[in-house]
């Protein structure tokens, strides 16, 4: 009887890493060609119609944008989903967020140094409608878009399956933001997604003797009081 009723809880544990071996690929599939798309440092062909399209929208929506890109991909989501884990004593969901953040800003800033891409308003001799001003010259990736998608998909990890879409929903608003805001081409986009969610599944893919000592070996402890 115990057999029986553990044999599903077995074959959902073993689905798991089947599915983040996928999300990895699946990310490193995007990945590559983004990259060497942006390391071609030209904005030409579907990507430019993509880009004009976000472009020539009409100017009032440039508000909203900004507020999405530093509300939904910038300092301040990072610290809510520490810090708030912290403050209701889920001490490893919050050490899952700071790592995940943090392996994906390594990540980004690796592939930045590898594209030294420059940003929209140069490829196109500022002929753009530029709707925000970025400190960083490199375009690829969009930082806030491989940020999200990081944030995003650890929350997906500990949301009832009814409110999943709001992980997906926080990943494309932040995507179309930064489009609309003239400050990435879509490659850009595709490269940071990929980055975020190439980290979050090569944590999960972590060999059990370092994922096990970093807290980092099982979902379901994400809601765990304590270590």
């Amino acid at each position: 009887m115990s057999a029986t009723t553990n044999a599903p809880e077995t074959d959902q544990k073993s689905a798991y890493p089947t599915s983040y071996v996928v999300g990895f690929i699946i990310g490193v599939l995007l990945f590559v060609p983004a990259l060497l798309i942006a390391h071609a440092h030209q904005l030409t062909g579907l990507q430019a119609r993509i880009f004009y399209d976000f472009d020539n929208l009409s100017n009032s929506f440039k508000q909203p944008a900004l507020w999405v890109t530093e509300g939904l991909g910038a300092g301040y989501p990072i610290a809510v989903c520490i810090l708030v884990p912290l403050l209701f004593k889920r001490f490893r969901l919050a050490w899952r967020f700071f790592v995940t953040v943090g392996g994906t800003g390594v990540a980004m800033e690796v592939a930045k140094l590898i594209a030294k891409e420059p940003r929209p308003v140069v490829l196109l001799h500022g002929q753009l409608h530029l709707r925000a001003i970025e400190g960083g010259l490199t375009s690829f990736p969009s930082g806030h878009e491989a940020v999200a998608t990081a944030m995003a998909l650890t929350l997906w990890l500990i949301l009832p399956r009814a409110w999943r879409w709001l992980s997906v929903l926080w990943i494309l608003i932040v995507a179309v933001s930064r489009l609309y805001l003239g400050v990435h081409t879509p490659a850009d986009i595709v490269g940071g997604f990929a980055i975020g969610l190439m980290a979050v599944c090569f944590i999960r893919l972590l060999p059990a003797r370092i994922a096990k000592p970093l807290h980092l070996d099982n979902e379901a402890a994400l809601l765990e009081r304590g270590w």
